[in-house]
């Protein structure tokens, strides 16, 4: 693992267990087992890493988007998708999810918010519309949201019955007429 890769995975670590505002940048160091003095060869600050963890977390939702234009079911391949990184990255995921509800953290990160939210209506909204969805965007927004909510459950509760939900949803969809 490299330095960079190494200081992250820490700092991610300690950020979804103490919380971005309680860990210290000296605490990143220590537990990456490196000097201060490298890790801001890498990084200038907390917020710098934390923008460095957000920035990846854009990467696997835009991954999530990513299959062939022939997929005959894009919907359900999304939320593969999306649930496998979910899995893959629980305490990722936790800690974006927790940081998205600290409007002072938040406000620093609105621009790159704005445009991943842009970016995941637009493509929900081209899926639904190959659907056959008269209204795609407003049906966008509810998907995104019930995903969204899918999420937050499943990240607060280990237990939660995510495909079960997740398959609910699909079924929604799926008896949906495409010739609207």
């Amino acid at each position: 693992m490299s330095t960079k890769s190494q200081i992250l995975a820490t700092a991610l670590e300690l950020f979804s267990q103490n919380g971005f505002e309680k860990t210290s940048i000296r605490e990143i160091a220590k537990t990456a087992n490196i000097s201060l003095g490298l890790l801001y060869n890498y990084f200038k600050g907390k917020d710098e890493l934390l923008g460095a963890i957000l920035k990846e977390g854009i990467e696997d939702i835009k991954h999530s988007f990513t299959f062939p234009t022939d997929d005959p079911d894009p919907l359900k391949t999304l939320l593969e998708n999306i649930f496998h990184i979910l899995h893959e990255k629980r305490q990722h995921w936790r800690l974006l999810h927790s940081i998205r509800m600290q409007n002072s953290i938040m406000k620093k990160y609105e621009n790159e918010q704005e445009e991943i939210k842009a970016y995941i209506l637009t493509e929900l909204s081209l899926i639904l519309e190959k659907m056959g969805y008269a209204q795609p965007l407003p049906e966008a927004i509810l998907l995104f949201a019930s995903i969204d909510g899918l999420a937050g459950h499943f990240l607060l509760n280990e237990k939660y019955p995510i495909y079960k939900m997740a398959a609910l949803l699909l079924e929604k969809y799926k008896t949906h007429s495409y010739e609207q």
